[in-house]
C-alpha cells in the first residue's frame, strides 16, 4: 500500500469534478458530490483504512498493547474490534460508509467528531446510539455559535438499496411525539457527553452539555446529513428522483453522494490496511 499520511485529506483523493452542486433540483436540499479519482484508489484505500483503525481503537491505546504485547496482541485488539469476515459486504459495509462520513464531515466540512461510535459496540452488531454519526461545529472565538450536526449513512454497491431508508431516518430525528428516553439527538448527545467526562474532557464536554435540548431548540442543529456511500459502477442520479421532504425543510439538510470504483474491493483494501500494526502506531 502507498505511504499515506492521516495528515493528508480526503480532497487529494477526488476528482477534480468534485464538488458542491448546489440545491437538488427536486429534493431541494443542499447536494455535494464526491467522486473518489481512480488513479488515486490504492492511496484513499490506505486513507480510509488507517482512518477505519482509529474509528475502532483510540491510537495511544493501540500503541500501549503494542508496547506491552507485541505485533500479536495488537493484531489479536484489532481482531477482536472489526466484524467478522464472514460478515464483510454486510457489517463492515456499513461500518466503513460510517466512517467515509466521519472523513468527509472533518476533512470538507471542517466539524469535529469528538467521540467515535465504532469504539464503543457491545458486539458487531449493536451500536452504542440510534444515530450514525454526531458532530459539532466549534466556534472557539464565540462558543455561543457552536452547533450540533446529525448524519446517517447508507452504504451499498447496489443503485437503490438505502437511498429512501436515509431519508427517512434522517426525517425521524424530528418526528413529533418523542419522549426524552426515546429521543435519538438526545441520546446520542448524552453518549458524547458521558464519553467526554469520562475521558476527564470536563471543558469541552460542558460546552457541548446543551446540545441535550436540540430536539426542542432545534436552532441548536445546523444540518440534517442524509449520506450515500455508492459504487460507482452501479450509481445513477434516478434513485434520488422519487425522494420527498415531509418532515424538514430542505434548507436543513446537506446530501452527499460519495462514489467510489469497486465499492466491495475498496472496502476488503481499508480492513486490510486497518489490520496492519508496526512501529508508525501512536
Amino acid at each position: 500500500m502507498p505511504n499515506v499520511s492521516r495528515k493528508s485529506t480526503v480532497k487529494n483523493f477526488l476528482t477534480s469534478a468534485s464538488a458542491k452542486r448546489g440545491q437538488h433540483p427536486s429534493i431541494g436540499c443542499q447536494c455535494h458530490d464526491l467522486e473518489v479519482d481512480d488513479e488515486q484508489f490504492e492511496e484513499f484505500c490506505t486513507y480510509a483504512g488507517e482512518a477505519l483503525r482509529e474509528a475502532y481503537v483510540d491510537p495511544e491505546y493501540l500503541a500501549s498493547v503494542l508496547e506491552r504485547e507485541g505485533f500479536l496482541g495488537a493484531q489479536k485488539l484489532l481482531e477482536e474490534k472489526f466484524p467478522s469476515e464472514e460478515n464483510r459486504f454486510s457489517l463492515r459495509t456499513g461500518d466503513f460508509g460510517e466512517v467515509v462520513g466521519h472523513i468527509v464531515l472533518q476533512d470538507i466540512f471542517g466539524l469535529t467528531i469528538p467521540v467515535f461510535k465504532l469504539r464503543f459496540k457491545t458486539n458487531w452488531e449493536k451500536t452504542a446510539f440510534g444515530i450514525d454519526i454526531i458532530a459539532f461545529r466549534l466556534h472557539d472565538e464565540d462558543p455561543q455559535e457552536d452547533a450540533v450536526v446529525f448524519a446517517e449513512v447508507k452504504t451499498s454497491k447496489d443503485r437503490d438499496r438505502g437511498v429512501e431508508a436515509v431519508f427517512k431516518e434522517v426525517e425521524s430525528l424530528v418526528a413529533e411525539g418523542q419522549s426524552e428516553a426515546k429521543n435519538k439527538m438526545r441520546n446520542a448527545v448524552r453518549f458524547v457527553s458521558e464519553r467526554l467526562f469520562d475521558q476527564q474532557q470536563y471543558e469541552l464536554e460542558r460546552r457541548l452539555y446543551r446540545f441535550l435540548d436540540c430536539y426542542t431548540n432545534p436552532h441548536y442543529v445546523e444540518a440534517f446529513y442524509p449520506f450515500l456511500v455508492r459504487d460507482k459502477q452501479s450509481w445513477g442520479e434516478e434513485a434520488l428522483d422519487d425522494i420527498v421532504l415531509d418532515k424538514l425543510d430542505p434548507n436543513r439538510v446537506v446530501l452527499c453522494v460519495f462514489v467510489i470504483g469497486h465499492l466491495e474491493e475498496a472496502v476488503q483494501a481499508a480492513y486490510e490496511m486497518a489490520a496492519q500494526v508496526g512501529e508508525e502506531i501512536g
